[in-house]
């Protein structure tokens, strides 16, 4: 069976996370990380990626399973165009920085590599964000915080739904094979590819939406009509 060409990527990393916002559409963290034998089944089925957007949980507290990615796609000659992490820049390690540069130097599309710090009006909470190390890389964007107000809006999953004032869920549904070109193929750490970005943990929207194991990717996507 040929293999697939994926146009946005989402790896959840891990579900740990070091904050306890009040507006996260993920719920309670929960102790969970992925497994590289997840990381081993999706790539043995893909052909190239365009955007890999790596996220949580807090994805900078694994950065052994996002070194490991790296590794793999290198090690199969996948192209990746670019990649996007959103942090919250609680705490960030030399090594988070170093897989930064590591990934962007292998994207071939470099000008679209992004890494932003979620410092926005809903972490203000929290505060102490480390982002000195952060600050030396060209792709690091700075105006995230700038750009977010009370007045953004939120998906009514996890915290969200019960702690503010939140939108209606709107998320990115696959459901034919020109879905898989357009919308986010999402890997979780359970091992699934699930149909859409936004949904929580808390709440078990996740394992409501589950396409397939990540093992019969491949065989899902050639299985969708034409």
């Amino acid at each position: 069976m040929d293999k697939i060409s994926i146009d946005h990527l989402m790896v959840e990393v891990t579900r740990r996370c070091n904050m306890e916002c009040s507006h996260c559409l993920r719920g309670e963290a929960q102790n969970k990380n992925l497994s590289t034998e997840y990381i081993d089944k999706l790539l043995d089925q893909v052909d190239c990626i365009g955007e890999v957007t790596f996220t949580g949980g807090e994805p900078s507290l694994n950065v052994p399973m996002l070194e490991y990615f790296l590794e793999q796609v290198k090690l199969r000659g996948i192209s990746v165009s670019f990649f996007y992490i959103a942090t919250n820049g609680l705490k960030i390690s030399q090594d988070f920085v170093m897989f930064c540069l590591k990934m962007y130097s292998y994207c071939d599309e470099k000008k679209m590599c992004c890494v932003d710090v979620s410092n926005d009006y809903y972490h203000a909470e929290h505060g102490n964000y480390n982002t000195e190390l952060l600050g030396g890389l060209g792709f690091f964007n700075r105006k995230y915080a700038q750009e977010c107000s009370k007045d953004h809006q939120l998906i009514a999953e996890g915290n969200s739904q019960y702690n503010l004032s939140a939108q209606p869920n709107h998320v990115s549904i696959i459901d034919d094979r020109e879905d898989f070109n357009d919308s986010y193929i999402y890997l979780n750490c359970e091992g699934n590819i699930i149909n859409g970005c936004d949904w929580s943990y808390s709440s078990q929207s996740q394992s409501k939406n589950i396409l397939c194991p990540v093992e019969n990717l491949n065989k899902y996507f050639y299985s969708l009509p034409n």
